[in-house]
């Protein structure tokens, strides 16, 4: 009988953990993304012809189809709008969007590239039949407005792939290939971001910074302790501090810890009452719930 309790108690354990990572996840596919470039209404034909790039954009590059997804500096959602775009291009905040439809996201993130592909980077870059050696294709001028129109422009300046390269490493070229899918795939979920304040940049528009063992040295030059920004990070991200929300979680785990062992101890009661199990058996039963409502404690205690 005890064990049969004890059985119970795991899977709903089990579903109340699992619950709200279901309620959270906001996982979508690429055919899910290019669907959602066809009906948006701010989507010109390019960008209708280009859906399957632009859903291989959030896929390989931007945020593996994780409409929730932050890169923990600038930048949100499917396709890692930065901030100063999402307050441009919507009336939410950056957690807000984050937590939007994909239809919403695709929209936002449409209006801004249709704009963008107006600009002179991308319209010299699609009118060039090669680029460093390269075919030019939609592929690489996607890309160029992703990355930041300031940024393709250097990159044109300059006659190189390399002129340019946020803070990951990734150039426009390179961006171009994991579209098209010649390049490494990483979908790391971190976005463009890093890149130099390119104008219109759909995705990153950060400065880039430069880590050391202890900490991080942004732009201007000032060296932020890592734990300190790992907070401010985090904060500018959810909008709640790592504290609170620590604490909250404590909370709500230490609840359901005690709804679960009342809801065993009224069983067990139930069980000892009727006579299918004899005193001795309670006794030890209760003794394990107790040890269980402790080493939660303990364990809560020392997070």
């Amino acid at each position: 009988m005890v064990h049969r309790f004890l059985v119970r108690s795991e899977w709903l354990l089990g579903w109340l953990v699992l619950v709200p990572a279901i309620a959270i996840a906001a996982i979508v596919t690429a055919a899910q993304i290019a669907a959602a470039i066809q009906n948006s209404p701010f989507a010109n034909q390019w960008l209708r012809d280009n859906a399957n790039a632009v859903a291989n954009l959030a896929i390989n590059v931007e945020s593996r189809g994780d409409t929730a997804a932050f890169n923990g500096s600038c930048c949100y959602g499917v396709l890692q709008m930065n901030t100063s775009n999402i307050a441009a291009f919507t009336n939410l905040t950056p957690e807000q969007y984050r937590r939007a439809s994909l239809q919403d996201q695709v929209n936002a993130w449409s209006e801004l590239t249709v704009q963008a592909l107006q600009a002179k980077a991308p319209r010299t870059l699609a009118g060039m039949s090669s680029f460093d050696g390269r075919p030019v294709d939609d592929h690489l001028v996607l890309a160029c407005v992703q990355l930041g129109i300031g940024n393709c422009q250097r990159m044109l300046n300059a006659g190189r792939c390399a002129a340019f390269a946020d803070s990951n490493g990734t150039t426009i070229c390179s961006m171009a290939d994991r579209i098209n899918g010649t390049g490494a795939s990483t979908g790391s979920g971190t976005g463009s971001g890093g890149s130099t304040g390119g104008t219109g940049s759909t995705g990153g528009g950060s400065q880039p910074v430069e880590i050391s063992a202890t900490c991080i040295r942004d732009a201007s030059g000032a060296c932020v302790p890592i734990s300190e920004a790992l907070r401010n990070g985090f904060l500018r991200g959810s909008g709640v501090k790592m504290e609170t929300l620590r604490f909250a979680i404590q909370g709500l785990t230490f609840a359901i810890t005690l709804l679960i062992i009342g809801w065993m101890s009224l069983g067990l009661w139930q069980e000892y009452a009727a006579g299918r199990i004899v005193k001795a058996e309670l006794l030890i039963a209760s003794k394990g719930l107790g040890v269980i409502a402790i080493a939660v404690l303990i364990a809560m205690s020392l997070t």
